[in-house]
């Protein structure tokens, strides 16, 4: 009787160590997902300056077709297909 009741006490100190694990880790996400928004927004305001300043570039030109199409949700399949058509 006394051996259960110390494997159960171990599987406690266990379960809270565990869950004071993840409640760190928790907040660790919530932290990067706040800093990843706040980049992002760091970013955009960086890439409206870029356009503003240097409209007619090449690169700048490059920037905002990537940006249309990361932002146009394009579907990934195509009529097209380069594999052989079976006969």
């Amino acid at each position: 009787m006394q051996n259960e009741l110390d494997v159960l006490r171990a599987e406690n100190v266990l379960l809270k160590e565990l869950a004071a694990l993840s409640e760190q880790r928790y907040e660790e996400v919530k932290r990067l997902k706040k800093e990843n928004e706040e980049l992002k927004k760091q970013i955009e305001q960086l890439t409206k300056q870029l356009f503003q300043q240097r409209p007619d570039s090449w690169f700048m030109h490059t920037l905002q077709r990537q940006q249309v199409l990361k932002n146009a949700k394009l579907p990934l399949s195509t009529p097209f297909s380069f594999a052989e058509k079976e006969k």
